[in-house]
């Protein structure tokens, strides 16, 4: 009797696990429309250190005020993101496309004190956005950030139009700069 119910258990404890295994199979791709409380709301100011290639151009540090009523993209990253390195081609050829209309700013986040490894990452991709540094992720956790990427979609008055978390597409890129555009 006792070796029944020793049986039974192990069944029911694989038929569970099996059960969300499956679960996590059918249920398709994860959802990357993770709503933020800042749509529609002015979006955070930050004043951060710049990567020393964009110094010349914009200056030491940046912050919001640099948009002056131009809409903008701020991508969150980090060196240690493997979805970070597949997406910036993306973003460098939206920069390329639509830098004179919309001001993009990369911020490296949730990556302490990589500035190495954040530089050669900026180098490797030939970012000509500026990009910025939040070694102390307060700038990230302003934005409400669940993780990297994530990247938010601001209009010309400062506020949030779209938060798109994961890897930015060229078409994602299109539709959501299209919008900002209108």
């Amino acid at each position: 009797m006792n070796r029944l119910i020793r049986l039974l258990l192990v069944v029911a404890v694989m038929t569970g696990l099996t059960s969300l295994f499956l679960f996590g199979l059918l249920r398709g791709s994860p959802d990357r429309n993770v709503p933020s409380n800042l749509l529609g709301r002015t979006v955070p100011d930050f004043d951060l250190p710049l990567y020393e290639r964009y110094v010349a151009e914009f200056g030491p540090r940046l912050s919001l005020a640099a948009a002056e009523g131009r809409p903008m993209v701020i991508n969150f990253w980090a060196s240690w993101c493997g979805p970070c390195y597949e997406e910036a081609p993306h973003l460098q050829r939206a920069h390329q496309e639509y830098g004179d209309e919309i001001l993009f700013v990369g911020i490296q986040t949730q990556d302490r004190e990589a500035r190495a490894a954040g530089r050669a990452f900026v180098e490797r991709f030939g970012l000509g956005f500026p990009n910025a540094i939040d070694d102390d992720s307060r700038v990230s956790i302003a934005y409400g950030l669940f993780g990297v990427p994530e990247t938010f979609f601001v209009r010309r008055d400062g506020t949030l139009q779209y938060k798109y978390v994961g890897p930015v597409t060229d078409e994602i890129m299109r539709e959501q700069i299209g919008a900002l555009l209108r």
